[in-house]
This record gives structure tokens, sequence and C-alpha cells, in this order.
């Protein structure tokens, strides 16, 4: 029995989406609204002097290159970053949805995260 070519490419279609769907959903909370891509800037004389990104994920985050497992609490605008091995715990204040603030743990001084959206690939 011969299968038809357009058949067997809509079920690789069909089998890929629904990995893609199943990976997403294992990095997205709906709960936690500091998941996503962010960069960090700290005041310098009024202007803002960028300190790298941080990425926030379900289970993890990624900051300069290095990934750290962590766990999250949310309550009300305060999202709590708490890592499972080693590393200060952040507590991050949610402004709006694309701005957050958060204290660096050793000097207190306040840093702004901003989101950073991708921008697509016909941009």
């Amino acid at each position: 029995m011969r299968r038809h070519p357009l058949r067997n490419a809509m079920r690789r279609s069909v089998a890929a989406f629904a990995l893609i769907a199943v990976a997403a959903c294992a990095t997205y909370d709906p709960g936690n609204p500091l998941q996503g891509r962010w960069t960090l800037t700290a005041p310098v004389m009024g202007t803002g002097f960028a300190l790298g990104s941080y990425e926030f994920r379900r289970d993890s985050m990624e900051v300069l290159g290095v990934e750290t497992g962590v766990d999250y609490a949310v309550a009300g605008d305060r999202v709590t970053v708490i890592p499972e091995t080693f590393g200060p715990t952040l507590e991050v204040r949610m402004i709006d949805a694309d701005t957050a603030e958060l204290r660096d743990p050793l000097t207190g001084t306040p840093l702004t995260l901003r989101r950073l959206r991708d921008r697509g690939l016909f941009r």
C-alpha cells in the first residue's frame, strides 16, 4: 500500500507542532510575570548602564550565559527568585508588564529590568 506524500508531510507537520507546543508549555507559567528575557540596567549619572541580560524560565534563570535552577514566590507585584543551590535571593518588584525593579543584593542599589521583545522573523 502506497502512502500519499502530502498526507505524510501533514502528519510530520502536526507531530512537529505538537512537540513545539509541549516544549513551550514546559517553560511558560502564566502566574509568574517575570518569565521572559530582560535587560538589566543601573543608574549612572542620569542614564542607564546595561549590565547584561537575564532570562527567567519556569524553573531556571540564565544570567550572563550561566543557567541556575530557581524557585519563584509570587505575591502581588513582588516576585522572589530563590536559587536552588548557590546565589543570592532576588526580590523583584513589578512596575508594569515590561518594567521591574530589584535591588543589588550586595549594595542595595536599585536596578531596572526591562523586558526584551522578540523582533520576529520579518522585522
